[in-house]
């Protein structure tokens, strides 16, 4: 992040806007010193951070112009377009996670670390319309801008917590860096929507990627299947009489977990029990 505002510092010294003059956009205004420049920067982000978490990226460049205390051609000067801006708040909140992330990256306890860093983050980013509309917007093959770097900082740093945390047991393993990141996306915006300081939907997130709640392991235990003939029912769940998989919710009628696939099978497991107990 400091050579970024050393890079921007020196552009602006030249009282140069960078990359040229902003189209349709107002003439610069007169060439400041290196310390305003760096000074009138910090009060332009400082705005538009607080503008783009409360209103997200529809926030105006003049209402954050007039927020700073800054003329709106210092805005152009430092920031070309409205996206350049929201993509310089972006990297600056990033940046805030990455040096969070690799500090917990040596942790004693690499599962806590891993599920604190992930309920910070969500925590953060339902709080931040910015933050939110930036992970939900995130995708593959999108061109660069000012907030690449930082986020791909932030991808390595959840890849190694991840990482961690797997060979800890702590989360289940069939789980990639990119479906945490989709997860934290949808997380953030269904915690928006119902309002700060819930995290009721966080915890069902770090509950589905603890490794003790994994679905796909079989079951030893032996039951009657088909006929009378004893076999293993594993976790996708089988019909005690015909051995076939049983209805999606698998849930029975009294709200207990479904034992047979059909009234067809249920009715032949009655009868049969009617003639043992005859």
């Amino acid at each position: 992040m400091a050579a970024r505002e050393a890079a921007h510092g020196a552009a602006e010294g030249e009282g140069l806007p960078p990359g040229g003059a902003f189209a349709g956009g107002p003439p610069p205004e007169g060439p400041p010193s290196r310390a305003d420049a760096r000074r009138n920067r910090a009060r332009v982000l400082a705005a538009a951070r607080a503008s783009f978490a409360a209103e997200g990226g529809m926030a105006p460049l003049g209402a954050i112009a007039e927020r700073a205390g800054v003329g709106a051609g210092t805005v152009y000067r430092h920031f070309p377009s409205k996206e350049d801006l929201f993509e310089a708040v972006i990297a600056d909140s990033v940046d805030g996670f990455v040096a969070e992330g690799r500090a917990l990256a040596v942790a004693e306890d690499p599962g806590a670390a891993f599920f604190g860093f992930l309920e910070r983050v969500v925590g953060e980013a339902s709080l931040n319309r910015a933050l939110c509309e930036a992970f939900a917007r995130e995708a593959p093959g999108r061109a660069p801008d000012a907030a690449a770097g930082a986020r791909r900082e932030f991808g390595e740093v959840l890849s190694a917590l991840l990482r961690r945390a797997q060979e800890a047991g702590a989360v289940r393993a069939d789980v990639a860096a990119a479906d945490v990141q989709a997860l934290v996306a949808g997380c953030a915006a269904m915690e928006q929507g119902r309002g700060p300081g819930s995290g009721v939907l966080t915890a069902v997130m770090c509950d589905g990627l603890r490794a003790e709640q994994a679905v796909t392991k079989v079951r030893n235990e032996i039951e009657d299947v088909g006929g009378g003939a004893a076999g293993p029912r594993d976790e996708i769940g089988r019909c005690e009489m015909c051995g076939g998989p049983l209805p999606g919710d698998r849930t029975g009628r009294a709200g207990r977990p479904a034992r047979f696939c059909g009234a067809a099978c249920r009715q032949k497991a009655h009868r049969r029990r009617t003639r043992t107990s005859g």
